[in-house]
């Protein structure tokens, strides 16, 4: 019996678009237990540079799952961890172009309205309240 390696799986993240308030990201190929890892930092990454050039100006991270191809819980750990750190900052959230198995795990899991929920701006007495 022959065996045939099977590749690792790949994860990348390319920048659409950006301005001062918002950043648009390209989520390509796999974002689950061999790749979640990557995510975080990733986007930390470019969360730090966009924020070096405009300043704590962002306001909306806008997410693009069109190139996703697959996708399981550690991804979705990485996704609720993403929201920890960008709504505390006054950061929403937009999914666009998710795939239908990403939009029924996120709805049957129940984290949807949560991930996209509207962020107060940072430092705003309404983002006090929690």
């Amino acid at each position: 019996m022959n065996s045939t390696p099977c590749p690792p799986a790949e994860f990348t993240m390319t920048v659409q678009a950006a301005d001062a308030h918002t950043l648009r990201v390209a989520i390509h190929g796999y974002l689950d237990y061999d790749t979640s890892d990557e995510f975080a930092p990733a986007l930390d990454e470019l969360l730090d540079a966009h924020a070096e050039q405009h300043g704590p100006a962002l306001r909306h991270l806008r997410l693009d799952w069109a190139n996703l191809t697959a996708f399981d819980s550690s991804g979705l750990s990485a996704l609720l961890a993403l929201r920890r750190r960008t709504h505390p900052a006054g950061i929403t959230l937009h999914l666009h172009h998710q795939p239908t198995y990403l939009t029924r795990l996120l709805e049957v899991t129940g984290v949807m309205g949560h991930l996209t929920q509207h962020a107060r701006g940072a430092g705003s007495p309404e983002a006090a309240i929690p």
